[in-house]
């Protein structure tokens, strides 16, 4: 879910555990707004659509699909994570609302749907975290699509929250240490996705690249939530936590609160934290 490319087993004691409950807290809409931007870019979805929420967390992109699917369409949803947390998550927001979906444990590596499942198929802020850059997801979405079918996937553009967590690092650690999220700044150009998706099989000329922007809102405390983002993604490089991150852990909240709030498309306000992102998405059709 945070993506840790370390097995540091060390943590420090003030970090919080990056549970679906907690990413809840900290994302907030920023995960429903992502699908429902990435969505806007596609027809309405039509009665016997068989969908697929590939990397579903706790249903963001279920609740956006259903949300631009045509009055009274009658579809199916599947829905795949390798969280078992976010999948009981899910179930329970699934039931709540009455979803027609079905949810199970799943790699998007290496899915176990037959071949030519899927009308549809969305991946909503999962490629950039996988190996091998998603191209191995990908083919898993272009074999399970049916001929036709529409995969609409999305990656970061431009995100207020991921420099200054980086500045943190290098303000905090000793010099040269790994930055959390190193090189993910590849993803900020759409023709970046566009060769993975690609490399995954789908056709050049069937790809189409769009970029849209979307905002979030989190109503917390300014402190608990620079301690979540901090807790979420700063020991997440190859190098992990550090023992130093313990001594040091009240100095780099300060240190990622002040870089927040010189980030562009970052603005405090009296009720919460308020983002822009910056958004590309590849709509390609098998």
């Amino acid at each position: 879910m945070n993506a840790p490319e370390s097995s540091n087993p060390f943590k420090p004691t003030q970090a919080l555990a990056p549970t679906p409950q907690m990413y809840k807290e900290m994302t907030a809409d920023a995960m429903d707004n992502m699908a429902k931007a990435s969505l806007s870019l596609i027809p309405k979805i039509s009665s016997g659509a068989v969908v697929h929420d590939n990397g579903c967390g706790v249903g963001a992109g279920t609740g956006a699909m259903l949300a631009v699917s045509e009055p009274s369409a009658t579809i199916s949803v599947k829905a795949t994570d390798v969280d078992d947390r976010a999948l009981a998550m899910y179930e329970n927001k699934a039931a709540e609302n009455g979803w027609p979906a079905e949810a199970s444990r799943m790699d998007a590596n290496a899915l176990t749907f037959p071949d030519k499942t899927f009308t549809h198929s969305l991946m909503n802020a999962v490629v950039f975290v996988l190996p091998n850059d998603g191209i191995d997801a990908v083919k898993e979405i272009y074999r399970t699509l049916k001929p036709g079918g529409i995969a609409i996937i999305n990656s970061i553009a431009r995100a207020p929250n991921i420099v200054p967590i980086q500045q943190t690092a290098i303000k905090t650690r000793p010099e040269g240490t790994p930055l959390p999220r190193q090189g993910t700044e590849k993803w900020n150009a759409p023709d970046f996705l566009q060769s993975v998706i690609e490399k995954g099989g789908f056709h050049r000329e069937r790809i189409r690249m769009e970029q849209v922007s979307y905002t979030s809102f989190t109503k917390t405390d300014f402190t608990r939530f620079a301690t979540m983002l901090w807790s979420f993604v700063g020991g997440t490089s190859s190098a992990g936590w550090l023992q130093s991150d313990e001594d040091r852990w009240d100095e780099a909240i300060e240190v990622l609160k002040q870089e927040l709030l010189k980030a562009k498309g970052f603005k405090l306000r009296d009720d919460g934290e308020e983002f822009e992102f910056l958004l590309n998405v590849a709509i390609a059709t098998k």
